[in-house]
C-alpha cells in the first residue's frame, strides 16, 4: 500500500492515470484549504472582469474555488464569456457543470502548451489566474516572462487541518500495511514527519516526486529509493516499476 498525502483537487489527474489506476493507496490529504478572497481585489476584478481575454484555471482545487467566487457574486455569465483554458480533464469536467467550456490545448497539458495555444489563436488581451494565497504556480510566472498581462486572483489560502481528522489519520496509518510513501512535494516530506511522528521513513520505500523532495530529504540524511521528475505521469511511471 503506497501512502499518498496530496489535496485531492490538486492530485486528480493523477488518479486518472491509467499507471496509477493498478496501485493501491491510502489517501490522507494533509493540505487542506477553504474559500477566502481580499474584498478589495473582489471588487476590482468584478469591476474589470471585461478586461480579461482569458481565464486559466491551473487545477481542479482552483476552479472549485473560483466557482464559488462566481457563485456568490453572480458572476458566471461574465465568466462564461472569456475563454477559459484548463491543464486537466477534471476541471474541465467540473467547469461544465458551469455551463463553462473549457479548452484543454493537450491531454496531458502542461503550461508551455497553454502559451504555445494563446499565441497561436493571436487573441490579445489580459488573463486572469485564479490561484491559493502564498501559492507559487508556473503558468503566472511563464505568462509574466513573455510580458504577457496576467492578474493572480487568490480564491482560497490553506489552513491548518482539524484535529479530529487527524487523528483519524493517525489511525489509518497504524492499522495499514504501508510499504511505499510517495512524496509528491519539498513541503509532503515536512507533512508526512510532523501527522506521522511514529512513521519510520527509513523502513520504507520512499518516491521522491522531484529532485526538489531528494535534495529536502537529503539535508536530513534521508535518500529516496526513487526519484521521478516532477510530473504526475512520472511519478505514476515511477510507481509502476516498482
Amino acid at each position: 500500500m503506497i501512502l499518498f498525502t496530496a489535496d485531492r483537487d490538486t492530485s486528480a489527474k493523477f488518479f486518472l492515470l491509467e499507471l496509477a489506476k493498478k496501485k493501491e493507496f491510502l489517501h490522507l490529504p494533509l493540505e487542506n484549504f477553504k474559500y477566502h478572497v481580499n474584498e478589495e481585489e473582489s471588487k476590482q476584478i468584478q469591476d474589470h472582469i471585461d478586461e480579461f481575454s482569458f481565464i486559466i484555471h491551473g487545477n481542479l482545487r482552483n476552479a472549485r474555488y473560483f466557482s464559488e467566487w462566481m457563485k456568490q457574486n453572480s458572476m458566471v455569465e461574465q465568466v462564461r464569456r472569456r475563454v477559459n483554458i484548463v491543464l486537466d480533464k477534471p476541471t474541465a469536467v467540473f467547469l461544465e457543470e458551469f455551463g463553462i467550456p473549457a479548452i484543454q490545448p493537450r491531454e496531458p497539458a502542461k503550461p508551455i502548451d497553454i502559451l504555445e495555444f494563446m499565441l497561436r489563436i493571436s487573441k490579445e488581451g489580459n488573463t486572469l489566474y485564479p490561484t491559493a494565497e502564498n501559492k507559487t504556480e508556473e503558468m503566472p510566472g511563464l505568462l509574466k516572462e513573455l510580458q504577457m498581462p496576467v492578474a493572480e486572483f487568490s480564491v482560497c489560502k490553506e489552513v491548518t487541518l482539524e484535529e479530529e481528522i487527524l487523528k483519524d489519520y493517525k489511525s489509518e496509518v497504524g492499522k495499514n500495511p504501508i510499504e511505499i510513501v510517495l512524496l509528491h512535494n519539498r513541503s509532503s516530506y515536512v507533512r508526512v514527519k510532523t501527522a506521522f511522528p511514529d512513521l519510520d521513513l527509513s523502513a520504507k520505500t520512499i518516491v521522491a516526486g522531484s529532485l526538489g523532495v531528494a535534495e529536502t530529504m537529503e539535508k536530513e540524511g534521508l535518500k529516496p529509493d526513487y526519484l521521478a521528475k516532477g510530473s504526475w505521469a512520472s511519478i505514476a511511471k515511477v510507481l509502476d516499476e516498482i
